[in-house]
């Protein structure tokens, strides 16, 4: 595989600080298998989209899922359980589901760029009680127009790109209305901007979501969602929480009293 120049020099970088243990780097491969692309590390295999999410393993396999766990607040605002019923929004790769697994959850994956869903569904092969769905979760059944750009882990409806696709869109409350699910547990969203369409389309379900972590960045034309997002959840009866955690800033709906 031909690799930019400038991942090759990173990657010979990482061998090298995980040969002198420095930093808690562990080594790091990129393989590629046809039109597949791999990331090997920990001696396990994970299908990626883009070269560039290597740096997202630096520290190892574990490390990682350890940090999605923290930002959308497991342990902290949310808890898992066997049974635990968790919708994945924006599921990308499928690593959050990996940390789900960690507690015997059931997951519904929802990813709609087809590169990336493509990957998610090899990522989530070995795991119980997890499925893939291709679908923009939205405030509205129907169609929407979605902009590409998994190298950047960006596709989204309002993501600036050249390359866009009408896909299936559907709501939270259809989808459970559909496939019989009666309550969720857990709503973890990174909807690149569109997290005040999630949910919306929640609509007469709320009362039965337990709690809600959402990515709500600056990624809607470069401004954040939290203030539109905190208001929805708010006026569903949610206790809002405002962090930032590493470079994420979320936004977290959890019931009862702080």
């Amino acid at each position: 595989m031909r690799l930019p120049f400038q991942i090759r020099l990173k990657l010979l970088r990482q061998r090298l600080y995980a040969g002198l243990a420095i930093g808690g780097n562990v080594p790091v491969a990129l393989e590629q298998r046809g039109e597949d692309l791999f990331v090997r590390v920990d001696g396990r295999e994970i299908a990626i989209p883009s070269p560039w999410r290597w740096k997202l393993y630096r520290h190892g396999w574990e490390a990682r899922l350890d940090r999605l766990e923290k930002e959308y607040g497991v342990g902290r605002h949310v808890r898992l359980g066997p049974g635990s019923i968790v919708f994945d929004i924006g599921a990308n790769a499928g690593e959050f589901a990996h940390v789900c697994a960690r507690y015997g959850a059931r997951v519904h994956c929802f990813e709609p760029d087809p590169k990336v869903h493509a990957c998610l569904v090899k990522n989530i092969a070995g795991l119980a009680n997890v499925s893939a769905h291709d679908a923009v979760i939205w405030k509205e059944d129907g169609e929407v127009d979605f902009g590409l750009a998994p190298d950047r882990a960006d596709s989204s409806v309002f993501v600036e790109s050249g390359s866009r696709v009408k896909r299936r869109a559907r709501t939270i409350a259809s989808f459970c209305r559909e496939n019989a699910i009666a309550h969720i547990d857990f709503i973890k969203c990174d909807a690149e901007g569109g997290e005040p369409e999630v949910l919306q389309g929640i609509g007469e379900l709320f009362p039965r979501v337990g709690a809600v972590a959402l990515d709500t960045g600056p990624e809607r034309a470069g401004e954040r969602t939290h203030e539109a997002c905190a208001a929805i959840l708010a006026g569903a009866g949610f206790r809002v929480i405002e962090e930032k955690v590493g470079t994420r800033w979320m936004t977290y709906g959890v019931r009862g009293e702080s």
